[in-house]
């Protein structure tokens, strides 16, 4: 991420885009203010008091919704609509997901 964002200016807001959000915890030293991902359809399956069956990411944290990295920059995950590995959904709906990002 450090050489794709050497040209953007520390003064601009930074958003990435990268499809798994163990991206954000690679080794990176540049600011990053969003990252917006997907790839772990949300579990697909979330068992109530248990959690997601199947997260198909390192940092198990990452299932959906808006975290902090270790680092503390926001990723936000995506459920998306579709599905990976089984073609099913049990407690863990599709989503589109529409960001408001405003000025802090």
């Amino acid at each position: 991420l450090d050489r794709v964002l050497t040209n953007i200016p520390e003064s601009e807001c930074r958003i990435v885009l990268a499809h798994n959000p163990d991206t954000a915890d690679t080794d990176f030293s540049s600011r990053v203010d969003l990252m917006i991902s997907g790839h772990t359809h949300g579990g697909q399956v979330n068992i109530p008091c248990f959690g997601p069956l199947v997260l198909p990411v390192q940092n198990k944290n990452y299932s959906c919704g808006l975290k902090r990295s270790p680092r503390g920059t926001g990723v936000f995950i995506s459920r998306g609509i579709g599905w990976a590995i089984y073609p099913v959904r049990f407690n863990c709906y599709p989503e589109i997901a529409v960001l408001e990002l405003v000025p802090v």
